[in-house]
């Protein structure tokens, strides 16, 4: 059976904000800053690997929990 993705809304504001950084550092400082900061924030490396591979195709923030 084939697994599906998931793209439904990140949950959590901290999370979200940490992660849409992370995308950002992806732009500004490339791939290594940007995986590194995320991973010393401890999100887990599913996340990272899915989010710096493919930013457009990432969770977005949606109704978050504060």
């Amino acid at each position: 059976m084939m697994q599906t993705e998931d793209r439904s809304p990140r949950p959590d504001m901290a999370t979200s904000k940490v992660v849409e950084l992370g995308v950002d550092l992806l732009q500004s400082r490339g791939r290594a800053f940007a995986s590194e900061f995320l991973v010393r924030r401890n999100i887990p490396f599913s996340v990272i690997v899915r989010v710096l591979s493919d930013p457009p195709g990432r969770r977005r923030a949606g109704s978050l929990r504060r």
